[in-house]
């Protein structure tokens, strides 16, 4: 808890570590979409602080940009819109890429996914992920919550 001012009490604002498999949910239609819209309605509104590594945007940038039913600028305003959104983007650092890969050879999993495992074991706070077979990997760490399950 953070003590406001006089006696009133404030709640810390919940912060959680989503992956590009949630974002991209954001601008399609498709299994969960209505979870990951909800999320991310939560950081507008406040109620949620949304952090990822500088990785997602460049990832949601690619998934998107395969999907035949956007084009170009459908990919570029869909991005600009993440960024507009003020997620908490947070660029590599020499701790966060030594457990990435630690994560990534321990779990059997991508060094890139294994970036936002590492950031949020770094951070302390749960990592959210749509990505089912990645979720298959890492459902045993405790932080680790699938997206339809949060």
């Amino acid at each position: 808890m953070v003590w406001g001012q006089g006696d009133k009490k404030m709640e810390r604002i919940k912060e959680v570590v989503l992956d590009a498999s949630v974002v991209v949910k954001w601008f399609s239609d498709e299994k969960a979409t209505d979870s990951a819209v909800k999320v991310r309605d939560d950081h507008i509104a406040g109620r949620l602080t949304v952090v990822s590594p500088d990785l997602m945007i460049y990832e949601v940038s690619n998934a998107l940009r395969y999907s035949p039913a956007l084009d170009a600028k459908d990919v570029e305003d869909a991005t600009n819109s993440i960024l507009d959104l003020q997620l908490d983007i947070v660029p590599p650092n020499e701790e966060m890429l030594r457990r990435a890969i630690i994560h990534a050879f321990k779990q059997g999993i991508t060094v890139y996914d294994a970036c936002y495992l590492a950031l949020a074991e770094f951070m302390g706070i749960e990592f959210i992920t749509a990505d089912e077979k990645l979720y298959e990997k890492i459902k045993d760490l405790s932080f680790v919550k699938l997206l339809e399950n949060f």
